[in-house]
């Protein structure tokens, strides 16, 4: 056996002063990083020196060359792709019915004015046509006190406004998200430009700097990270890792990120007044996966079983409730116009035929829809009503005593006539493809109790999606962040072996006396 070299041993504890020294370095990076946002905790790899690497020409000689100490591979994040994917898939489902949830709570809200209350007399609508009972039960009593007409005109335009207050808050509202919609589109593209960019500056220093793929620029990692989570929030993510260190990344689907080239999303305003979100380099849906891309377009469009044109979606969504409060708006016209008659017979009562033209007579028409021609208003009673344009006919307008009966008629039945259809009697409210049958309360009853189902189930997902989401962030932390007992305990850890390993070249220092000043010293 050949003799080992002299300084073997002070180069083994050196590369070990070296490596405890960078151990605390990250040890102390690491507890200064504690509290910074998507910081991912990071370790000192160290391995053992290959003594096999040292041969010489004649003879194997590595055994000589055992105990050349540590080196440091690199500094590694403490990372787990697994947990990531599972976290972002998961908080795309999250973001998905938390915005989901916040739309048609909006809704509700708007539409508050159609709940039958707990008592049952209701606000708005419920009580609007609450009111115009009242006010009829009063009139069938002296069909021509105009004062009782009055009070009953009164109380048709009363429930005119708040169809016409609730349509236009709907309609305002869906435009309002249609904004923030557009901005969170311009949130997405900012985002993966964002981590293209990343892609190329981690690529360009991997390649320039000596990194590795393994062992990257750990703050530029997290940077990038921080910025595919908040990409999962818009849709489902798949990130691929590169060997060059950039990521492929695809959004619900569609490869919109490749080193530093990336796609970018478009928001459409359709002719049916729908939007629709594409991608710009083939024109296909971008929302086919999860996330608030998918939750806005569904709720913006959402039109329910009803849906027929490209942009609607078969969710319930503001498009729904509003044909919901156009339906209403219609059977109440059509009760209100054809009930009372128009036409009396001699004695001066009112009469539901005409014996000479053998038809039914035309009716007084009540309400009409709301018209702007060149800025002169009039309402017309043939034109189709909607929720947002219905009003009280010009004639009601002009002068209430309009809907009473011939002065020599006392004849109240046209008027429990409509006592009935606004009550008791059941109708057939056509809502497109969703037939109902019922009373103006039960339409009324129906209608909160769909959107009132839609926002608790929307919630009930919330709530089970974010636990799931805060169970696995809390595992992911605990896996990439910083543990202060952790550090310490690391922290002590790398003291001691640099203790160690300065003792150990003080001893050699000793060995290295001994040998060279008192070796074959005369005594």
């Amino acid at each position: 056996m050949s003799m080992r070299p002299t300084f073997m041993g002070f180069e083994a504890s050196k590369s070990a002063l070296f490596a405890s020294q960078k151990g605390l370095d990250i040890v102390g990076h690491n507890l200064a990083n504690m509290s910074t946002e998507g910081y991912t905790r990071q370790r000192v790899d160290q391995v053992s020196v290959d003594t096999y690497a040292f041969k010489n020409r004649k003879a194997d000689s590595s055994k000589n060359h055992l105990g050349m100490g540590t080196d440091v591979n690199g500094v590694q994040q403490v990372r787990d792709e697994r947990m990531d994917t599972a976290f972002r898939n998961s908080y795309s489902d999250t973001s998905y019915y938390g915005r989901s949830s916040d739309m048609l709570s909006e809704i509700e809200n708007i539409l508050s004015e159609i709940d039958p209350g707990v008592d049952g007399y209701g606000y708005g609508l419920s009580y609007g046509i609450k009111e115009m009972y009242n006010s009829l039960q009063v009139l069938s009593k002296n069909v021509n006190l105009e004062a009782n007409a009055v009070i009953f005109a009164d109380s048709v335009k009363n429930i005119c406004t708040v169809l016409n207050r609730t349509a236009t808050t709907l309609s305002e509202a869906r435009e309002a998200y249609k904004q923030d919609f557009k901005t969170e589109v311009d949130d997405v593209n900012s985002i993966m430009e964002d981590i293209s960019s990343l892609n190329k500056r981690i690529t360009d220093i991997i390649s320039g700097a000596g990194y590795t793929e393994q062992y990257g620029p750990n703050e530029l990692l997290d940077k990038r990270n921080m910025l595919l989570d908040e990409l999962s929030a818009f849709g489902k993510v798949d990130v691929v890792h590169q060997d060059d260190g950039s990521v492929k990344v695809s959004l619900n689907g569609h490869e919109c990120i490749k080193g530093e080239r990336y796609d970018t999303v478009i928001l459409q305003e359709n002719g049916d007044n729908g939007i629709a979100v594409r991608w710009k380099s083939n024109s296909e849906d971008a929302t086919a996966g999860n996330g608030i891309l998918k939750a806005a377009s569904e709720i913006i469009n959402g039109r329910g079983v009803n849906a027929s044109s490209d942009s609607d979606t078969t969710v319930r969504g503001f498009n729904y409730y509003m044909d919901k409060l156009d339906t209403f708006a219609e059977k109440l016209a059509d009760v209100l116009n054809n009930t009372l008659p128009v036409k009396a017979d001699a004695m001066g009562n009112p009469v539901s035929f005409d014996d000479n033209e053998g038809k039914y007579i035309s009716y007084k028409k009540l309400v009409g829809a709301t018209v702007n021609d060149g800025g002169f208003a009039y309402v017309n009673t043939d034109r189709k009503v909607t929720a947002a344009n219905i009003a009280v006919s010009d004639d009601l307008a002009r002068d209430a005593t309009y809907i009473l009966t011939d002065k020599k008629s006392s004849d109240n039945q046209y008027f429990l006539n409509l006592i009935g259809k606004l009550t008791d009697e059941e109708l057939d409210f056509t809502n497109g493809n969703e037939p109902f049958k019922g009373t103006f309360q039960d339409f009324i009853t129906d209608f909160s109790a769909k959107i009132g189902g839609d926002v608790k189930f929307a919630q009930s997902k919330v709530e089970a999606c974010e636990q799931y989401s805060d169970e696995l962030q809390n595992n992911r932390e605990s896996i990439t962040g910083v543990s202060e007992s952790e550090e310490t305990v690391s922290m002590l850890t790398y003291n001691r072996a640099f203790q160690a390993a300065a003792k150990m070249m003080t001893t050699m220092d000793e060995l290295l006396d001994i040998i060279i000043n008192q070796v074959g010293a005369l005594g």
